[in-house]
């Protein structure tokens, strides 16, 4: 096997230090959309000005010593295809691939197998049949939980095969029922509504989410931070953990910095208004492949 896919055998953790990760710079594949309604995007993003936010994310990423792998060879009627996390997930040096939901979407998958396999990565699972499933709907909550968001882009049926791939692991699935996005659209991953910044604090959209699974989170004890609607639509919630203590954070959002900072945090803020308008937060940006798992 190639080594350069996984410096460690293990991306259980979302507040680990990042210390590799894949990622895609929205190329010439970004212009090709011409309705942005058909893409349930907010209007239509600048390539060259989201381009140069995606560089400054990678400087950030690469400044705090991650090693940052690239997607390539994306096709033009792809143009999501920034958002890798949302097609797979790293787990035991290997890779889970989803099966995307959106018909704008189909095709991330083989260009994601395609990669993994230049970098010399096995693939554990892909999604097939019925199944849909996309990764931006998977938060881990410790190294041995994980939480998987059903909405109308992850269905019961891609559920119940990536929890048969996870239990060889020997993780544990807690489903979440997504009550759709502030715009109501349904397609809302739970990385944008849900996000672990410690082992004991998340940052939490809750009027997303059942009241059970809130329950949950503190019989474990972990804190939530309540992120109010305005910095949830401004991706409050889709934070990067790159090392314990260490967030990057879309700017603008001045209640959940404060609430960072006050519990010690050192909060980098990201000016990402050209990629939000694609509809996806700085998570999405990021499919990690390797991440130490502390502080547990």
């Amino acid at each position: 096997m190639n080594d350069i896919w996984g410096l460690e055998p293990s991306a259980r953790s979302e507040y680990g230090s990042l210390e590799q990760a894949l990622v895609h710079e929205p190329g010439d594949e970004f212009n090709s959309v011409v309705d942005p309604d058909a893409w349930n995007w907010d209007g239509l993003p600048r390539q060259e000005k989201a381009a140069k936010e995606h560089r400054s994310l990678v400087e950030e990423l690469e400044s705090n010593g991650v090693e940052v792998l690239t997607l390539e060879g994306v096709t033009e009627s792809l143009a999501e295809s920034l958002f890798v996390r949302d097609v797979g997930f790293a787990i035991g040096g290997g890779i889970v691939v989803g099966k995307m939901v959106e018909e704008t979407r189909h095709g991330e998958e083989r260009r994601l197998s395609e990669r993994m396999t230049e970098l010399g990565a096995p693939i554990y699972h892909t999604v097939h049949g019925d199944g849909g499933f996309e990764a931006g709907n998977m938060v881990w909550i410790d190294r041995d939980t994980v939480a998987i968001g059903r909405s109308q882009t992850t269905n019961a049926a891609g559920i119940r095969q990536v929890r048969t791939v996870l239990e060889t692991f020997g993780v544990e699935v807690i489903e979440v029922p997504i009550f759709g996005s502030t715009e109501s659209t349904g397609q809302t991953h739970l990385a944008l509504v849900f996000s672990m910044v410690a082992p004991d604090l998340a940052l939490v959209y809750s009027e997303a989410v059942p009241p059970e699974f809130l329950d949950m989170l503190h019989d474990r004890g972990i804190e939530t931070i309540s992120v109010p609607m305005r910095e949830q639509r401004n991706r409050a919630t889709s934070t990067i953990v790159v090392d314990p203590g260490t967030v990057l954070l879309p700017s603008g959002n001045h209640r959940v910095r404060a609430a960072l900072t006050d519990r010690g945090f050192h909060v980098i803020e990201l000016s990402l208004r050209e990629i939000r308008k694609a509809g996806g937060g700085p998570k999405g940006l990021v499919l990690p492949s390797s991440r130490t798992v502390t502080g547990e």
